[in-house]
């Protein structure tokens, strides 16, 4: 095997590990873990669940977003699959299909759910610190069940 081909197949792997630690991140509400997928500032895209514009925001703030945004909810189990990857140099985008199921506080024997179905479609840079997420889309495909309000 070539060298470009182990140096792909490096940059793979280590994309998988930060859409991976993204959920992980979020479901463990571990937010040095989910800050480390991002770049700052990072460009959100969720137009598709009734957000109004994509937005840049700093990484701080976006954090601040995510945890307000998950605040109602005892439990969340972020499913990823289906993982594609583009790499184009120091660039790379990644498709990921998404199941989530979110488990309201007020539901202590769960259930009550909230389940959200789609894709992200990620662009990430290589940095210094390895790949991370530049620009998250979020396209959701279909919900059941009650979200929070």
């Amino acid at each position: 095997m070539d060298i470009d081909k182990l140096n792909e197949l490096y940059d793979r792997t280590h994309i998988t590990e930060v859409l991976y630690r993204y959920a992980t991140g979020v479901d463990t509400k571990d937010w040095d873990l989910f800050r480390s997928c991002f770049t700052d500032p990072v460009n959100a895209d969720f137009t598709s669940t009734g957000v109004p514009a994509p937005r840049t925001f700093a990484l701080d703030t976006w954090v601040r977003v995510v945890q307000k945004t998950l605040a109602p909810f005892r439990v969340t189990q972020h499913y990823n699959s289906n993982v594609t990857i583009a790499i184009n140099g120091d660039e790379a985008t990644a498709v990921v299909y998404l199941k989530a199921r979110h488990l309201p506080a007020d539901d202590p024997e769960g259930r009550k759910f909230w389940d959200v179905g789609g894709y992200y479609t990620d662009h990430l840079v290589r940095t210094p610190d390895g790949w991370k997420i530049a620009a998250v889309k979020f396209t959701q495909t279909w919900t059941e069940g009650q979200a929070q309000p």
